[in-house]
């Protein structure tokens, strides 16, 4: 992501911004994090509730307002699995573990077969996670077989299985303890077009001791077979969805969504009760200093992302979605900050045209250089089909030679510590002077897209992304498709956004020049969200799989390369990209038109 010399970027909040930064603490923060330790959070239940009633009394003991919403999600929540090994020599031996939401209920008598182990491996980093068994289980019959492998039980890799016809998953956590997560790849409750993607795999997981045992019988042709059970309540439940608003003085109507998941795996405490607690000292420090908001605040605690696939969010996002559309300036998702050990700013999930503006609050408030990065299709990024830009999703985490230096292995939040997803993510988990540090990075960040007068998204930087992607395609596409165009229309963006990203940032943001700019910066840059981290279209999600840059155009161009010339394949291909092409094309020249008109 390049560095930008837009002045909406440099704006900084003087003495107002001052006063709201040193109004942050974490006392009421730190007090929320040890309630949090007498709660399992799962989604819909009495525990959670009482979350609710943590984190609403305090509200209304500060006079924020606030909403409950109740929404009916589809949710499931893991009651544990068991893997019975039965040896040649008749003994047996079985352990205890989980299984992955949304995966299917074996019944008591289980499933027994044969078994296979795979050559899968955990993966290296937080990214590949969501990586699925490309190369793994080509070739193998796995028809009929339980089929046994090093990996954490993410939706792509139990898709796979299923499409090879296993009976059976036994998935080997990485470490001591089984690290809890959910199978399903929809996003969110599923609906007519998405509800046949369901799982329809039978899956354990046990932890990394067991099933090292486990492999060695298998390779020492001591296993005779295997039985899997599993037990899940999955079904439509009612779920707590809380929402703050904090109103702007000047432009009410506009507002930032700050947000981040109240549901938890165990306690919780890494994952995310130090994200809760951070969106409450924000309402709370806001509603102090709300007579210098200029825009609104609006802050989110969202059941059902760990046992609904983002259930909450996803919600919201539907049933909200033309308020959004018209006055969100920007999301901004908070997960995972003040952990132990967690002292670095690095693969940030960051959209293009908020990246230099994020990588400037951190600057200025940590002194740290922040590394960002594409957002994952992960966290409660559940507005990229509405064109919304996002920042943050996890913050800090530790430095590479700590975790390395404890034996850690790559996990998706917690700091970096291996307690995520597991029943060890306590107390210790958290570090008050980290979460301290945090919290004020995400009130600089909210503050200043809630008051500066021309929004800092960069869409020069944005249209800069996506021709890299198109250079890309390009070049793997060759003399079969011609993308110059596309790319023409990336190069008059980038100019056209430089023009303005350029212009001076005077007044403030309730002018009618500042207005009238940035709705036209809004609108242009809904275009190139949607484009380039949406496929299904403005009002349906996308998978909860890895989704590439302008992965419509994305998904044409791996199937021109696997299609040989002049086949059939090769036909179904081209119509595809035609039709990715038109949309790029249309998306990049409308921003460029949105934008021209305040350039000239």
């Amino acid at each position: 992501m390049t560095a930008t010399t837009n002045p909406a970027v440099a704006w900084r909040g003087g003495e107002a911004e001052a006063h709201f930064l040193e109004t942050l603490n974490t006392d009421a923060a730190w007090e929320l994090v040890n309630d949090f330790t007498n709660y399992v959070r799962e989604s819909g239940t009495e525990d959670e509730a009482k979350a609710v009633a943590a984190i609403t009394r305090r509200l209304e003991d500060w006079g924020v307002d606030y909403t409950v919403h109740h929404p009916r999600c589809y949710i499931s929540l893991p009651r544990g699995a068991t893997v019975t090994v039965t040896l040649t020599d008749g003994a047996s031996q079985e352990f205890s573990g989980t299984t992955p939401g949304f995966a299917i209920p074996t019944g008591a008598a289980g499933i027994t077969a044969d078994t296979l182990v795979l050559g899968a491996l955990h993966s290296s980093s937080s990214g590949a996670l969501f990586a699925g068994l490309a190369g793994v289980t080509e070739g193998l019959d796995l028809a009929g077989k339980i089929a046994i492998l090093e990996s954490l039980p993410m939706p792509a890799r139990v898709g796979d299985l299923s499409k090879a016809g296993v009976a059976a998953a036994v998935f080997i956590s990485p470490g001591n303890r089984v690290h809890e997560g959910i199978c399903t790849p929809i996003w969110g409750s599923p609906d007519l077009d998405t509800i046949e993607h369901l799982p329809t795999l039978s899956v354990a997981e046990i932890n990394r001791p067991d099933g090292t045992w486990l492999k060695e019988q298998v390779a020492a042709g001591n296993v005779q077979s295997v039985t899997v059970r599993t037990n899940l309540d999955t079904g439509w439940r009612e779920i707590p969805v809380t929402v703050a608003e904090i109103r702007g003085t000047t432009n009410p109507e506009e507002f930032v969504l700050v947000h981040g998941h109240l549901d938890s795996w165990g306690e919780g405490i890494g994952d995310n009760a130090v994200g809760d607690a951070t969106l409450l000292e924000l309402a709370r420090a806001l509603q102090a200093n709300r007579d210098h908001l200029a825009r609104s605040v609006r802050i989110a605690w969202w059941s059902g992302h760990s046992h609904g696939r983002y259930a909450g969010s996803t919600w919201y996002a539907d049933q909200f979605a033309l308020d959004l559309l018209e006055n969100c300036v920007a999301q901004v998702n908070c997960d995972s900050p003040g952990c132990r050990w967690a002292t670095e700013y690095r693969d940030l999930s960051v959209n293009p045209e908020l990246s230099a503006f994020t990588q400037a609050v951190i600057r200025d408030l940590t002194g740290q250089e922040a590394q960002t990065e594409r957002p994952l299709r992960a966290g409660d990024y559940s507005f990229n089909n509405l064109g919304i830009s996002g920042t943050l999703m996890l913050s800090s985490t530790m430095p590479e030679e700590v975790a390395q230096a404890n034996g850690y292995y790559a996990v998706g939040g917690c700091g970096g510590n291996i307690a995520w997803h597991t029943v060890g993510d306590t107390i210790e988990i958290a570090d008050r002077n980290n979460l301290g540090r945090d919290i004020s990075v995400y009130g600089g960040v909210v503050w200043r897209l809630a008051n500066t007068p021309v929004l800092p998204l960069d869409l020069a930087a944005a249209g800069a992304d996506l021709r890299d992607s198109l250079g890309r395609y390009a070049g793997q596409t060759g003399e079969r498709f011609d993308l110059g165009a596309a790319m023409a229309a990336a190069d008059r963006l980038i100019e056209v956004g430089g023009q303005v990203g350029s212009a001076a940032v005077e007044g403030d943001a309730s002018t009618p020049a500042n207005r009238k700019r940035n709705r036209a910066l809004l609108r242009a840059g809904r275009l190139l969200t949607e484009l380039n981290f949406s496929q299904r279209g403005t009002f349906r999600q996308d998978a909860a799989l890895d989704v590439p840059p302008i992965p419509d155009l994305a998904a044409a161009t791996r199937a021109l390369a696997a299609a040989a010339p002049g086949s059939d394949a090769e036909g179904v291909a081209l119509v595809s990209l035609v039709r990715a092409r038109n949309r790029t094309i249309w998306a990049l020249r409308e921003a460029a038109r949105e934008l021209q008109v305040i350039a000239e």
